[in-house]
């Protein structure tokens, strides 16, 4: 059943990162947004929707108290499962590799994202990092948020999978919210290449005009600060890559 909450007061402030496969630098980019922002006084809630195979807290090097398998038993509300970061913003962990995350019923994924909803009322951002591919989770995830951004890299089936998820959510959903990253891109010509491939299909087949976020070239200090557990951000400051984070940041708040 679709699901339906009024989020017209929240415009924008819930945004989903999804990607059609993984390896494209989803949950780093997510994180590096959220840093980025935090650095110039907003207040940003990442939750980490990939459920089963999470990685928010690993990524960041932090062990929270309690996760989403809290949430999703009952023990615990959203919000008490908040945990804050050393990275100057909040998660939500989920628990990798636990068999008794996935949603089992609608009404558990409604109850996560009406209280997601009231999360909204005391962030600027809350970006929610959903799993790669086109499971129900992902789809409920990205349908539910005002925005979605769609991370693809200029690799022949990490377009073709993308696709895949602009797709099901046009076909099953009727929601034409996606807006492309490209990332790892050797250059913006290829950048622009690959968002051209993606919003020529779904022009021609679905009727949708995909619009263009932010072009991420590729970068060595951004494998680098993955590697030291840090965000580029931290790791590397006076960069290039700094500075193209601090571009696409703003992007996905909207300023």
């Amino acid at each position: 059943m679709t699901t339906q909450l009024d989020l017209s007061a929240n415009k924008g402030k819930l945004v989903a990162i999804a990607s059609g496969k993984g390896g494209v630098g989803k949950t780093s980019l997510t994180l590096n947004i959220a840093r980025t922002l935090s650095k110039l006084g907003k207040k940003v809630l990442v939750f980490d929707a990939d459920l089963g195979l999470a990685n928010v807290d690993v990524q960041l090097g932090v062990t929270p108290v309690s996760d989403l398998s809290h949430v999703i038993r009952g023990d615990k509300t959203l919000r008490d499962v908040i945990t804050k970061t050393p990275a100057g913003f909040d998660i939500i962990a989920g628990r990798s590799g636990s068999e008794d995350l996935p949603f089992t019923t609608s009404l558990d994924r409604r109850n996560i994202l009406r209280d997601l909803q009231d999360l909204t009322n005391i962030y600027d951002l809350v970006m929610l990092d959903v799993a790669a591919g086109v499971g129900d989770d992902v789809l409920a995830f990205a349908q539910f948020a005002q925005r979605t951004v769609l991370v693809v890299t200029p690799d022949p089936s990490s377009i073709t999978d993308a696709y895949a998820v602009i797709k099901l959510l046009k076909v099953r959903h009727d929601t034409q919210n996606c807006e492309i990253l490209v990332n790892q891109a050797n250059g913006l010509t290829e950048g622009k290449k690959t968002y051209e491939k993606l919003k020529m299909a779904s022009a021609k087949f679905l009727g949708i005009d995909l619009k263009l976020l932010d072009i991420m070239e590729y970068d060595r200090n951004y494998t680098m600060a993955v590697r030291l557990q840090q965000l580029v951000s931290d790791a590397f400051p006076h960069t290039k890559a700094t500075e193209a984070m601090q571009g696409l940041a703003r992007k996905v708040l909207g300023s």
